[in-house]
């Protein structure tokens, strides 16, 4: 077995101290292939960047999802206070309280927000669970449909089933396996290629498409589609309709207006290299100086010294 690439190294006063090794491609707007990297016909696990096809397959389904809502549906949202009172008012549009919710307790994805929300003496709840908003979509599609709400994570749901068939769809690709995710939903195992022509087909997609109002909707309102300090955020609201989304264990997806994508995948799952590798990903492409210097924080992580800096962490450069 070949190891595959490093993609992001951690240097510290010269030296490297750490490497961040992975599977990566970049696909022209035609959906060849322009960089390979690794092996990106592996199948993976997804992970929350395959949001964009489960929240295509709810409005498939009918379900009233649109502007913040629909954002927050293929979200893996902070925890924030807006991000909670959003999804409590999703449920409470449905008829459906937060206990309909079946994502496990959690304490906000965002550390400072985690910090704030304890300090006010509140405990892990099911709705600051980061995927509560997909979860609240979800039950809006059942609601919608006369779907069964007690069971809508079992495979055979009709919801799931819909979300599988919308997957192979986007993909071009038969599903590898399947199991399920963190938050307790069925979760799909596809590879990077496949992840990829997802996000490129739904930001090329017809605007009355469902895939395109998926990814129109994280674009207009990044905030809610992740969070206030967040990356993901960070750079839809930089680079104009540039649409992207991370997942757990070290994946990230993204595309151009134009159509050219990208996914990765880091071998040990870290999420910190992520951010650079989507930098150097927009520099290869050629996009301009004015939007990297905008970005240049996510491209170099500091490495600290006593608190001061004496090294950092950057992607190699693609194509070199």
């Amino acid at each position: 077995m070949t190891t595959p690439p490093i993609l992001v190294e951690l240097v510290r006063d010269g030296l490297v101290e750490s490497v961040h090794r992975g599977h990566a491609v970049l696909l022209d707007s035609n959906g060849k292939i322009e960089v390979s990297l690794g092996d990106p016909l592996k199948p993976i696990f997804p992970r929350s960047a395959i949001k964009i096809a489960q929240a295509t397959a709810m409005l498939r389904s009918g379900a009233q999802l649109e502007n913040e809502k629909l954002a927050i549906s293929c979200a893996s949202h902070s925890g924030e206070e807006i991000h909670r009172e959003l999804v409590k008012n999703m449920l409470e549009s449905i008829g459906l309280s937060v206990a309909a919710l079946q994502c496990p307790p959690d304490l906000p994805l965002d550390p400072s927000t985690q910090i704030e929300y304890l300090s006010k003496g509140l405990k892990p709840e099911r709705i600051t669970m980061n995927c509560s908003g997909k979860h609240a979509g979800m039950l809006s599609a059942c609601v919608k449909n006369d779907w069964s709400v007690e069971n809508y994570l079992s495979l055979d749901h009709p919801l799931q089933q819909l979300i599988i068939k919308t997957i192979e769809d986007l993909s071009g690709e038969k599903i590898y396996k399947s199991t399920f995710d963190g938050c307790g939903a069925p979760l799909h195992a596809v590879s990077l290629v496949a992840l990829a022509k997802i996000a490129q087909r739904a930001v090329l997609a017809d605007e009355t498409k469902e895939e395109r109002k998926v990814a129109d909707a994280a674009r207009k309102y990044p905030i809610y589609n992740s969070g206030n300090k967040r990356d993901v955020a960070q750079f839809m609201q930089t680079l104009s309709g540039f649409f992207t989304k991370e997942g757990a264990e070290g994946v990230h997806v993204g595309a151009l207006a134009d159509g050219r994508s990208f996914a990765v995948k880091f071998e040990d799952g870290s999420m910190r290299p992520r951010a650079s590798f989507v930098v150097a990903v927009l520099k290869y492409w050629g996009v301009g100086q004015n939007i990297l210097e905008r970005l240049s924080n996510l491209e170099k992580t500091p490495v600290l010294g006593g608190g001061k800096a004496v090294g950092l962490m950057q992607a190699l450069p693609i194509g070199r």
